[in-house]
């Protein structure tokens, strides 16, 4: 099979993976980007009011969507194709899409972001659990539903609040002493009608045989628990994704990827941008940042490697 070859190689089309790719083009590189959802994870988002430009806020696929189009623009080449495998041979980093296709590049950036963690509890995998409230959500308008949301950081409070708008009632349960999200998102979050928090609270099984009916839960004292519920989304953190990769990288224990103050992993010529980037602050911003960057001293590392 002929391979395809490019300058520069993106794993991702977030906001990570879109802003390495403009930055890339504009910079003279030859680029092709892979994944097939534009924007990436932002589709998850109702709306977005933290990002600079939109102080009304912006609908997370709208965004991705403004960011896709400046990108396509400048003319990077989108597959719209994910990867299977991400090697380093020689001087030279191979990709082998899910549609047999190879791409070669001497410098790359992983944008790939990360995945929603689930719970390693009892019933798992029962109808009605869900991991995304924009997409899931919509099934249970007009049904006076009664939805847990367990997790109580930024996206639990984003799902608890677009989710208000569609049930009977919601349910935020989370096991620390106190939320974690951010103060207007907690403001939000206590003065919706609908809406009760449970703190120090910790999901310990699922209820249900083929479909979710409720969730068993613990408390610091040790006392058990029932809780019925139509539907429960889960927003307990994230997993980086990073099983396309075929060759060793620094990472942290949970598995985001080590980088250097111009963002290189630990391999020569690899660059990392994003959430799947081990960083103390994980947002559009900084992804937009990290993407900037990222491509912009893998252009640098080009030269100097000529």
């Amino acid at each position: 099979m002929e391979e395809k070859t490019s300058d520069l190689i993106i794993i991702g089309a977030g906001p990570a993976g879109l802003s390495a790719a403009i930055y890339g083009r504009r910079l003279g590189l030859s680029t092709t980007v892979f994944g097939d959802t534009p924007g990436g994870n932002l589709y998850m988002i109702e709306s977005v009011k933290n990002y600079p430009g939109f102080h009304e806020g912006v609908p997370g696929m709208q965004l991705g969507m403004f960011m896709f189009s400046q990108a396509q623009s400048e003319e990077a080449d989108f597959t719209m194709t994910t990867v299977d495998s991400f090697e380093k041979n020689d001087e030279r980093f191979t990709v082998l899409d899910t549609s047999g296709n190879i791409y070669t590049a001497p410098v790359a950036v992983l944008a790939s972001g990360s995945a929603p963690k689930r719970l390693n509890i009892q019933n798992g995998t029962l109808a009605g659990i869900h991991y995304c409230a924009m997409c899931d959500g919509p099934l249970y308008r007009g049904r006076n539903a009664f939805i847990i949301v367990v997790g109580g950081g930024d996206r639990g409070g984003h799902v608890c609040v677009f989710l208000s708008k569609i049930a009977g009632r919601v349910i935020l349960v989370d096991k620390g002493p106190a939320l974690t999200m951010n103060a207007s998102l907690q403001k939000a979050v206590v003065t919706a009608e609908n809406v009760e928090v449970l703190l120090n609270t910790e999901v310990r099984a699922f209820i249900g045989e083929t479909e979710l009916k409720g969730v068993l839960v613990s408390s610091p004292d040790g006392q058990h628990k029932e809780l019925s519920a139509d539907a429960l989304f889960l927003s307990v953190g994230w997993i980086p994704n990073v099983s396309m990769v075929r060759f060793p990288l620094a990472a942290s224990p949970e598995g985001f990827l080590k980088t250097d103050e111009k963002l290189m992993t630990s391999c020569a010529g690899l660059f990392a941008a994003g959430d799947v980037r081990d960083s103390d602050l994980k947002q559009i911003l900084t992804s937009c940042a990290d993407g900037a960057r990222a491509a912009t001293h893998a252009a640098e590392f080009l030269r100097l490697s000529r």
